[in-house]
């Protein structure tokens, strides 16, 4: 049975390409895709979705700016060579400015069990700055 590389919440309230783009990551990183492996083309990820092609398009720029992917005109896109390494470096520097802003947070005064509040009400996209 064929499964889904990559589902969409149209709920939600991070927009539809930073969600592709994260799946694509983590798919990347789990090595589901693994180097010089062909992704799905603009149209079929599109149909597979549900979504307009220009929102994939965009998604797909974005992987190939970050070096994820690489395309060959007329044939298709592809993962980078390096594209888990790259990916990895990403949520180095992600945990790096975690940390930062934990570290912020407590010396500001919030406790831990406030901090976690804010991090699961942000997770869950309600947050209202």
């Amino acid at each position: 049975m064929y499964e889904k590389l990559v589902v969409v919440d149209k709920m939600s309230h991070k927009p539809i390409y930073e969600q592709i783009v994260e799946q694509i990551q983590n798919l990347v990183i789990t090595e589901v895709l693994k180097s010089d492996e062909m992704i799905p083309s603009v149209r079929n990820l599109s149909r597979e979705c549900g979504t307009n092609p220009n929102t994939v398009q965009k998604a797909y720029n974005e992987l190939e700016r970050m070096g994820i992917t690489y395309s060959v005109p007329g044939v298709g896109r592809y993962v980078s060579c390096n594209a888990k390494e790259v990916v990895q470096k990403l949520m180095s520097t992600s945990n790096s400015e975690l940390k930062t802003i934990v570290e912020k947070l407590k010396l500001s005064g919030m406790t831990i069990d406030e901090i976690i509040d804010k991090v699961k009400l942000f997770y869950g996209g309600e947050h209202n700055d």
